[in-house]
């Protein structure tokens, strides 16, 4: 009976030992993910991530463009807020005898003026930055000619469904601002007035884009209002300042290609594109010119 209960006890403690020889946890089954899978999942993260930034920026884009509406939105309606309140301001002073009704009328006219200006500015601005941004700066000549070729064509086919008369003026435009981007192009390979001639050449762009309108206005003039009042004289002058303007900006222009830093072919170029836009200031200055001295048969009252 002792052998027997001493063989109990040691198969007891044998349990025992066995059970503090163990971990203290026992380890779960081995889920683990494979190298190459996981490398899959993270790479899937990844992506995840990237569209996540890319919806982002894209949301962020949109708000943007949102706010800029907006706020292009507020900044007119605060102009003909203003223009109201000067107006009715005008009338209360008539009204009121602290000024004459002449007076108020020039006033009235002056500040329609100066809002419409204003709303024309921003529509240039923005026509402006379009064509701007078609812009790639040349790395020589033969890239830029070729440049030169493909906004031609590229002009032509936007206006290739218009009136007769919309294409002869668009295509006014568009071959000053031809002949100007093609200057902005050559920032790189014009030597060191490379820099200066981009500058002018923006401002003959901005030029361009001014001048367009005001020559539709005239083009699209009434004939009775025409035959009875004359040429539309403002915007005839308007047209003369930006001439005068570009003039000035062509004979620097033309001072800054003498610069010893061209190369001849580079120089060449230049001359061309300088004469096209000297080209078109004088068919410019003609047209303000006709505009401006046609009288009418009642115009010569307010000449």
């Amino acid at each position: 009976m002792k052998r027997i209960i001493t063989s109990a006890a040691l198969v007891i403690l044998i349990c025992v030992a066995s059970a503090y020889a163990l971990p203290a946890t026992t380890a779960a089954p081995d889920h683990a993910v494979p190298g190459g899978v996981r490398d899959v999942v993270v790479a899937h993260e990844t992506i995840k991530e990237q569209q996540e930034t890319i919806h982002q920026d894209v949301r962020d884009t949109h708000q943007d463009i949102q706010e800029n509406r907006s706020a292009g939105h507020e900044n007119i309606v605060d102009q003909r807020q203003a223009m109201r309140t000067d107006v009715r301001t005008d009338r209360e002073d008539v009204r009121d005898n602290l000024t004459t009704p002449g007076e108020a009328r020039e006033d009235i006219r002056g500040n329609l003026t100066a809002g419409h200006e204003d709303i024309h500015d921003q529509r240039v601005a923005t026509r402006t930055f379009i064509h701007g941004s078609r812009v790639t700066l040349a790395h020589n000549v033969s890239e830029l000619r070729s440049q030169i070729e493909t906004e031609r064509d590229a002009n032509q086919a936007q206006i290739a469904n218009l009136s007769a008369g919309q294409k002869l003026v668009l295509g006014h435009m568009y071959a000053s601002q031809t002949a100007a981007h093609s200057l902005m192009e050559m920032r790189d390979i014009a030597g060191d007035v490379g820099p200066r001639v981009a500058d002018i050449a923006e401002d003959l762009n901005t030029s361009a884009a001014t001048v367009q309108p005001l020559e539709q206005r005239i083009d699209e003039r009434n004939a009775a209002v025409r035959f009875f009042f004359g040429g539309d004289r403002d915007a005839a002058d308007r047209i003369q300042g930006e001439v005068t303007l570009n003039q000035a900006r062509i004979d620097n222009l033309t001072q800054l290609m003498q610069d010893p830093s061209l190369q001849p072919d580079v120089q060449q170029a230049m001359q061309e594109q300088v004469n096209d836009l000297q080209q078109e200031q004088a068919r410019l200055s003609d047209l303000a010119g006709s505009e401006h001295n046609a009288t009418g048969l009642f115009g010569w009252i307010w000449h």
